[in-house]
């Protein structure tokens, strides 16, 4: 019959019909429709040599490409450029954001461990943080020696040019540790402050008017084996065997006053006192860092994993606020004032919300 299906002619000419897939069925419609969508839909070639599709026939390739196409020069070029952004951004990083540092010594013990004959930590140092701010009591920071402080410490690179420059390069991404000696303390005191050991129990104290006081002494558990110490009975001078005690020393404008957690054990401010560090023994200068050569704040242990954590600021010295300020509002005309003009910003805001 002529509306027998068999009988009718293929799409392309023959008795038999093609085999068609939804593509090749938009084509053999007529509808322009859905022919546009099925080209749209992605490339369409030509079929490879030898392929039972008919000629014309629209094929789609797996991958968007004719088969044994060369690859172009910008697919071959695509791993290295990813490996020298990659470099560039580790630079930058360790440059002025983030930086990573090896701890070296028993210093900073238990805070930040750098035992002899094990693992020593690494702490991730920020760097932007002292650009708008002084470093403040109680920061751990990492900074440049002072010329005449002679604890170890720096990274002596290799003769071999090959090892040598291995080890720059490992520097310039801040997997190596730096040639210069870099050294890590906690803050105690500012330029302006003045600090002295030690009270009736043997602790550290802070004075922001000057050697007249008042002073207010720090709880500092933190503290890994105190340096020695016994309540002198004659004052200016220290007891047999007391290396704890020293100052009051004044920290000149722009320079701090650290010291190291693992106080017998450190040779940090009130190392370089002195041994007769007591009263107008002790220079000033000499035993203290100026904000210039700090690197950072160290925020985090980044290494090994049993250590991740935080370095906050102890309790301590958030208790004593920022320096000065205790000592100001000892005085009731700066408290005074900051009480009205707390009031005053209060009924402001209360009038505009009634608004």
């Amino acid at each position: 019959m002529g509306n027998d299906a068999s009988e009718r002619p293929g799409i392309w000419g023959s008795e038999e019909p093609a085999p068609q897939d939804d593509l090749s069925r938009a084509a053999g419609s007529g509808d322009s429709g859905r022919i546009e969508a099925a080209t749209a839909a992605g490339p369409l070639d030509d079929p490879p040599a030898g392929s039972s599709a008919a000629p014309g026939a629209p094929v789609r390739h797996r991958f968007g490409r004719r088969p044994g196409k060369p690859r172009g020069v910008a697919s071959k070029l695509e791993l290295p450029i990813l490996v020298v952004v990659a470099v560039a951004i580790a630079i930058l990083l360790k440059t002025f954001v983030l930086q990573p540092f090896y701890i070296p010594s028993q210093s900073m013990e238990n805070t930040l461990y750098g035992c002899p004959g094990c693992s020593g930590d690494r702490i991730l140092v920020f760097k932007p943080v002292y650009r708008v701010r002084d470093p403040h009591p109680g920061d751990i920071v990492v900074f440049k020696a002072p010329q005449d402080w002679n604890e170890g410490g720096g990274q002596s690179l290799s003769s071999n040019p090959v090892i040598h420059g291995l080890q720059w390069f490992g520097q310039l991404v801040g997997v190596v540790p730096p040639s210069e000696k870099d050294l890590v303390k906690r803050v105690i005191a500012v330029g302006g402050q003045t600090v002295q050991c030690c009270d009736n129990n043997g602790n550290v104290q802070i004075s922001d008017n000057g050697a007249a006081g008042p002073w207010r002494s720090l709880n500092e558990p933190y503290i890994f084996e105190p340096s020695p110490w016994t309540r002198s009975t004659t004052p200016g001078s220290k007891a047999p065997g007391d290396t704890r005690s020293f100052g009051p020393v004044t920290i000149p404008a722009g320079r701090l006053w650290v010291m190291g957690d693992h106080r017998s054990d450190s040779a940090d401010s009130r190392y370089h006192c002195g041994n007769g560090g007591v009263g107008a023994g002790c220079d000033p200068t000499q035993s203290t860092v100026a904000v210039s050569d700090v690197i950072g704040k160290a925020v985090v242990i980044a290494w090994p994993p049993s250590r991740w954590r935080t370095l906050g600021t102890p309790q301590t010295f958030t208790a004593l606020g920022e320096p000065g300020l205790a000592a100001s509002m000892n005085s009731p005309a700066p408290a005074a004032a900051l009480f009205v003009g707390w009031l005053a910003w209060t009924r402001r805001r209360r009038g505009r919300r009634r608004r």
